[in-house]
């Protein structure tokens, strides 16, 4: 007769019925054995919380991932962070924070672009809007407008899909059809974010503009994404 004592007979009989142990759930985003805030501790006090703290950190890290203009959306994730921990310094309620991640998780899922403009000592403003694909590609649309007046437009018309661009480098993207082709020149800072896009079109492209105009401009950041809890 095998003789089993103590913990050893509970291993035995998991492995005799094919059972296993349950592992502490760990969905949060962090280390609820070193949870300290408030926050923390009623977010890892809460499985559905751990859960939705995982779903929105996961979210941002594809965002921020694929993003050129990641400080901006750096700043709008910290700014709803801080709001968190700011309300809850002495106490949270559970039932706020859920609301507070729910309607952060949901804004994150519908987030689908960024705009980047170009704007002159005259009233025209050059409009370059970006859809990530994944990290190697970009959906684009170009618009230069000026009091209401369509000056360039790309695609040609609202029914039209846009174009996708493609990452040859870190700092080049490139799209082409045909006459008509745009290089994107990236400038990233030391950290390597983009600062700015300077696109450039060919000759061939000129029938999205009206007389003059051209759909080449060098882009800056226009962004102002703003938390989901203000």
């Amino acid at each position: 007769m095998v003789r089993i004592a103590g913990f050893g007979l509970f291993a035995f009989l998991l492995a005799l019925f094919g059972l296993h142990a349950a592992a502490p759930l760990q969905s949060a985003s962090f280390d609820c054995t070193k949870a300290s805030h408030p926050l923390e501790k009623t977010i890892c006090a809460s499985p559905k919380l751990a859960k939705l703290d995982g779903e929105v950190a996961a979210l941002y890290r594809t965002h921020l991932a694929q993003l050129f203009d990641r400080a901006s959306f750096r700043n709008q994730q910290r700014d709803w962070q801080q709001i968190l921990r700011t309300r809850c310094a002495m106490t949270c309620d559970p039932a706020t924070v859920e609301a507070d991640y729910t309607r952060q998780r949901d804004t994150l899922r519908a987030f689908t672009e960024e705009t980047w403009e170009a704007s002159y000592k005259t009233a025209d403003v050059a409009t370059l809007t970006i859809t990530h694909i994944d990290a190697s590609q970009f959906d684009f649309a170009l618009a230069r407008d000026r009091e209401g007046e369509q000056l360039c437009k790309f695609p040609a018309n609202d029914g039209e899909a846009g174009a996708v661009a493609t990452l040859v480098s870190p700092a080049k993207a490139s799209w082409s059809a045909g006459a008509c082709w745009i290089d994107f020149v990236l400038a990233r800072d030391r950290t390597g974010h983009v600062t700015r896009i300077d696109a450039s079109a060919s000759p061939g492209c000129k029938r999205h503009c009206k007389g003059k105009y051209a759909l080449g401009d060098a882009f800056l950041p226009a962004n102002n994404w703003v938390a989901g809890n203000q």
